[in-house]
């Protein structure tokens, strides 16, 4: 069954998939990732190239409203920040959206798409790597080099911008046991060798 998710759920998404679940987000920062999930949703009316910033803070504020599940915690001043509950739906609502049981409605179709296309490529990205190979074979001899190829890890990627870079791709995955287990493996090796 499709269904179209309204504004204050397509902007408490866009939170979730930003890292609005660990820290504080800017509206800004939300307005941008909403308009790309769901790309004319949050337009000016008189010139729909441009994001309307107070739309998306008014949506925001509607989520934090108990009719509409409290879903998020903030304000325009400090940021934006899931709530548990609000943690809850976003991770379920990913994974209707990525099966394609869930749309966003008029003018998004294409959101849906450029995720699942995406996740899909980082998952043939990550099991047709020498890690995942070792790892299914139960080759406990993963190297440090090994792990940082499945996170896409230089040697720029230090401090947050490493995390950063892993929690972003564990993600992805966080309701694929296999795969999610496989790359918490791998997190703990290339943080141990680091």
């Amino acid at each position: 069954m499709t269904k179209d998710l309204p504004q204050h759920h397509i902007v408490t998404l866009a939170l979730f998939l930003i890292g609005g679940a660990e820290r504080f987000v800017d509206t800004e920062d939300v307005a941008m990732k909403a308009n790309v999930i769901a790309p004319g949703r949050f337009s000016w009316r008189k010139y729909p190239d441009q994001i309307n910033l107070e739309l998306v803070r008014v949506f925001l504020s509607d989520a934090k409203k108990p009719d509409k599940g409290v879903l998020v915690s903030g304000s325009g001043r400090k940021g934006w920040t899931l709530t548990p509950k609000g943690l809850k739906w976003a991770k379920d609502t990913e994974k209707g959206f990525l099966s394609g049981n869930i749309s966003l409605g008029a003018g998004a179709e294409k959101a849906g798409s450029v995720d699942s296309v995406r996740r899909s490529r980082a998952l043939n990205r990550i099991t047709s790597s020498e890690a995942w190979r070792k790892w299914a074979d139960g080759n406990i001899e993963i190297s440090v080099a090994d792990a940082k190829h499945v996170f896409r890890i230089d040697s720029y990627s230090k401090g947050e911008m490493l995390k950063l870079k892993m929690d972003r791709l564990q993600k992805f995955f966080i309701d694929d046991d296999k795969t999610s287990s496989f790359l918490t493996e791998i997190r703990d090796i290339l943080l141990a060798g680091e």
